[in-house]
């Protein structure tokens, strides 16, 4: 799952990417630091530096960046403008923010930190999952379970959390900063700084507002990170994510589902199931509603999570909002029309073995879903 709120929050956050003159620089209040005041100024480089570095870990954020060519045609597609009711549920008041809180927020949505470092640093343990920890069991069960149902190596899989709490650490912002995106090490240290600083108050709560870490995501590993070594096969799973959608009604179902997505990222990297002969935007999709057709097989099977099918499309209906009509963006996940068909599909195959409880193996399941794909994104304007 890609992060997909970023731009419509730094557009709430009133933080432009051309010169920054903040709203403190008045007669009413002081003005940044010299220091800080330069980070500002240097956040349109910043910006474009987080894109380049998070494309290249297959890590985007924006729906909407430009690509050279068009998958498909938008016209023919269904999507809305409304604002998803899970987004709106994570916006956080941001009238009584200061411009460094606002400054500091910038650079978490723009570099991911907590996520990025749960994904490629050494973790300590033990694990819990959920800013208290309330998660953990149901998503280690899950882990096990999604282990045992799909047949592929997994011993070296790790799971681990992303807590935004993390980032009140300035050495973890750094690392980040510095081994992942390359940046220099003076800047690098004042904005570690600044976000360990202003992310350690209420408004912010305490590094664990779930807008900090509402992502989770899959790496394949055997990277080599210049400065880090070999990054492993893990999954990093945000707090916020799953207390987003906790926050709509749905916390029963999203842990078991957003985390059986990001597995089934790990089928396709096991079993090389990415497409690289696509464009972006279409390698992007396919890989997404793949994903999302892992997850609602596996949710919904006798032997899997064998959730009742109206609670999981209860789930797709709100989190298949975060698709998209970005079609010429590098992380197009497919619209949610396009997200649900795929579940929908999944849903059927699962119930077509309930009778004998037959799990079909990953490449057996592939094949169904390549020789259906056409059909799953099949144009629903007018539908």
């Amino acid at each position: 799952m890609r992060n997909r709120l970023i731009w419509p929050v730094i557009a709430v956050l009133g933080v432009t990417f051309g010169l920054v003159v903040p709203t403190s620089a008045t007669a009413a209040g002081p003005t940044l630091s010299p220091d800080v005041q330069q980070i500002a100024d240097a956040l349109p480089a910043l910006r474009e530096r987080a894109e380049a570095v998070k494309t290249s870990l297959g890590l985007e954020d924006n729906p909407i960046e430009e690509a050279v060519l068009n998958a498909i045609d938008p016209t023919q597609y269904q999507c809305s403008a409304a604002t998803p009711p899970v987004v709106a549920a994570i916006m956080p008041d941001v009238t009584s923010w200061t411009f460094e809180q606002r400054l500091a927020v910038v650079h978490v949505l723009l570099f991911d930190m907590a996520l990025l470092d749960a994904a490629y640093f050494p973790q300590d343990g033990p694990y819990t999952f959920g800013s208290h920890g309330q998660y953990t069991h149901v998503v280690n069960g899950t882990f096990a379970g999604l282990r045992k149902f799909w047949d592929i190596p997994s011993g070296d899989i790790q799971l681990v959390p992303a807590h935004g709490r993390a980032m009140l650490d300035p050495e973890v912002n750094y690392r980040v900063f510095t081994v992942l995106y390359g940046l220099g090490a003076a800047p690098s240290r004042v904005s570690a700084d600044l976000v360990a600083r202003e992310l350690n108050s209420p408004a912010l709560g305490y590094g664990d507002l779930p807008l900090f870490t509402f992502n989770a995501f899959a790496t394949p590993g055997g990277e080599q990170i210049p400065g880090l070594g070999t990054s492993p096969r893990r999954i990093a799973f945000g707090d916020g994510v799953m207390e987003g959608f906790a926050k709509v009604g749905l916390a029963d179902v999203a842990p078991q589902a957003i985390l059986a997505h990001e597995y089934g990222h790990q089928v396709q990297y096991a079993d090389s199931l990415m497409r690289t002969d696509l464009p972006a935007p279409e390698a992007s999709r396919w890989a997404e509603l793949m994903a999302d057709s892992f997850s609602a097989y596996f949710l919904t099977h006798v032997r899997g999570a064998n959730m009742h099918w109206r609670r999981v499309q209860h789930f797709g209906e709100m989190f298949y909002q975060l698709g998209d009509c970005g079609f010429t963006g590098a992380s197009h996940h497919g619209t949610p029309n396009q997200r649900m068909h795929a579940a929908l599909w999944a849903n059927q195959v699962a119930l077509d073995a309930r009778a004998r409880g037959h799990i079909l193996p990953a490449l057996s399941f592939y094949d169904l879903f390549a020789a259906n794909y056409p059909h799953l994104i099949a144009p629903d304007a007018g539908a």
